[in-house]
């Protein structure tokens, strides 16, 4: 693939998940039924997004760089899909940036960004990226609250080969990319 065909396939792809961008170019998810909780189970907490820095990791106002708990995407240098990963991410953050976050056990990691679920209009931004195929599972205990919900949503979303399952996006994942076990 050409890095310009690259590009518009990664546009393309990030922008599937609205209802009839690119017809015909990407795996349309604009039929997605959201599936599970419509709630959290933990008190939320409000936050603006002010960045989207990755396809899970994002910047809050009021919180610093936050972590999207059970997930994980492609690294940015995993092109073309870390870039499609963070349009994913950045295309289901409302316009005013304002979002509902939710805890785990653990609130923060090693690197000192909170862990959180976050949600959108009742619905579960991690789970919507595993599903739609822009995310794979990725846990570590003891923050495993919605982990077999997102194992179901992985399950599906390769099966029916949605978002990066279509063109082999996590031949290697993100976390063997992160170890240097293929590039």
């Amino acid at each position: 693939m050409t890095r310009t065909a690259g590009r518009r396939w990664a546009v393309c792809v990030a922008l599937a998940l609205l209802p009839s961008a690119c017809a015909g170019q990407a795996d349309q998810n604009d039929s997605l039924a959201y599936e599970g909780t419509a709630d959290p189970v933990r008190e939320p907490q409000l936050c603006t997004v002010t960045r989207v820095v990755d396809g899970d990791t994002l910047e809050c106002a009021t919180l610093g760089r936050v972590r999207l708990i059970g997930i994980d995407t492609p690294e940015r240098a995993q092109e073309p899909f870390g870039t499609t990963a963070a349009a994913a991410l950045a295309s289901l953050i409302p316009r005013n940036g304002e979002v509902l976050l939710e805890d785990d056990v653990e609130r923060r990691d090693q690197y000192g960004r909170a862990l959180r679920y976050v949600w959108v209009d009742g619905r579960m931004v991690n789970w919507l990226l595993v599903r739609s195929g822009y995310a794979v599972l990725l846990t570590y205990p003891p923050n495993v609250q919605y982990v077999e919900w997102f194992r179901s949503a992985q399950e599906a979303a390769r099966d029916s080969g949605s978002g990066l399952w279509s063109v082999d996006g996590f031949e290697c994942t993100p976390l063997d990319f992160r170890r240097g076990a293929c590039r």
